[in-house]
């Protein structure tokens, strides 16, 4: 019985570390809006740059997680499931809602532009475009989202899968790139 005790002060622990450090991020980053029952698990690392607009309504975003807003970028979680790892980086605009997303997923919208030049890649700039992650829509773990793309809802996108296109709604994805399964 002394378990069942021993684990409910942790989950309380946990919950009032959660509550410190979105009260830290929201003095640190004032284009991050924190709202509803968000949880921000140990070791993420938060970044909303200035100019830059973060919305994390309702959110649990699991330990170790990399969320970064570029300068003149939305991203905007609302009552989605962030599994532990992630990377979601927004250079123009990333929307997630209500969906669940697994462990180690990616999710940026820029490319490097890349030329034959003897101009260093890192000197070539981006191209961006939107990703938007509709309702109900499970991503399965180490999955990679590229720019432009949408997710129709209720949408289930298989495990290590790389999704470069739009898929409409009721799709089951997989695959390197990610096709229309079954």
């Amino acid at each position: 019985m002394i378990y069942k005790f021993y684990r409910k002060i942790f989950e309380l622990k946990d919950k009032a570390s959660s509550k410190v450090r979105i009260w830290h991020l929201s003095l640190k980053y004032p284009n991050l809006k924190i709202t509803g029952k968000t949880y921000i698990g140990k070791n993420c690392h938060i970044v909303c740059e200035d100019g830059g607009n973060m919305i994390l309504q309702s959110a649990h975003i699991n330990f170790g997680c990399f969320l970064h807003c570029s300068k003149n970028a939305t991203l905007n979680i609302k009552s989605s499931y962030i599994g532990m790892y992630n990377v979601i980086v927004a250079a123009e605009k990333i929307l997630i809602t209500h969906s669940e997303i697994a462990e180690m997923v990616v999710i940026r919208d820029q490319n490097h532009n890349h030329n034959l030049s003897d101009t260093p890649i890192s000197n070539q700039g981006f191209k961006s475009a939107p990703i938007i992650i509709n309702k109900n829509v499970w991503i399965g773990a180490k999955s990679t989202i590229l720019k432009g793309v949408e997710i129709g809802e209720n949408s289930i996108i298989g495990a290590h899968s790389l999704v470069n296109r739009k898929f409409l709604k009721n799709s089951k994805i997989a695959g390197i790139p990610a096709k229309k399964i079954n």
